[in-house]
């Protein structure tokens, strides 16, 4: 009950930063403890938090739940990229750290369906699901390519924040958020394709 408490004084109330708070919460519990008995001790300390700050019941346990299973690829207790990295051979730091940034994408899921219960059909209706949808497609792509800092080439640490800005504005799931969010990731793909486009027509003219 304290820790509960503790969450919504740190969060002030914002639905955002209990959310943020409790991913931490799972990935920290997760290092320590299998993916149940984690979401287990979650959904006795932070759940009633999320949902007292306005999540729905099942989104609340979904989040939970997502973040205790995602603790299991994240270093510095990344079990299953530490168990993949001894059937593979590699150092298991280096490829707990590679799955981290491959998987962070995904981490703008449970943020979505929070704030987008018709995700989970909860009050389903096709307007919000359908733009859930689109703006989560868009969101994790342009998550990943900012987390991995590749997009059909390398980009730019400007590109980087960029498009960690526009992902992140899609979680929202609102008209204007949304439109600005794309208009973000499409304007740094536009200048990805330019520059790729001159370096291949470059390559093309030495040959």
């Amino acid at each position: 009950i304290t820790f509960t408490q503790v969450v919504i004084t740190l969060s002030q109330n914002s639905l955002w930063a209990a959310l943020l708070l409790t991913a931490i919460a799972g990935i920290v519990l997760g290092m320590g403890m299998p993916t149940t008995p984690a979401y287990i001790v979650m959904v006795a300390l932070l759940v009633p938090a999320l949902v007292k700050l306005g999540a729905t019941i099942p989104a609340a346990h979904m989040f939970a739940f997502y973040f205790a299973i995602l603790s299991a690829i994240t270093p510095p207790v990344a079990l299953a990229a530490y168990a993949a990295a001894g059937i593979a051979g590699t150092e298991p730091m280096r490829t707990g750290m590679t799955a981290f940034r491959l998987s962070m994408g995904k981490a703008l899921v449970p943020f979505m369906f929070t704030y987008t219960p018709a995700l989970l059909f909860i009050d389903f209706a096709w307007a919000p699901f359908v733009s859930a949808i689109v703006a989560g497609v868009i969101g994790i792509l342009a998550l990943s390519a900012a987390y991995t800092r590749w997009w059909a080439m390398t980009i730019t640490r400007v590109e980087q924040v960029a498009l960690t800005v526009g992902g992140l504005i899609l979680v929202f799931n609102q008209f204007w958020l949304n439109v600005i969010g794309i208009t973000i990731v499409a304007a740094i793909w536009y200048e990805i394709s330019r520059r790729r486009k001159d370096r291949m027509e470059a390559l093309i003219g030495r040959a």
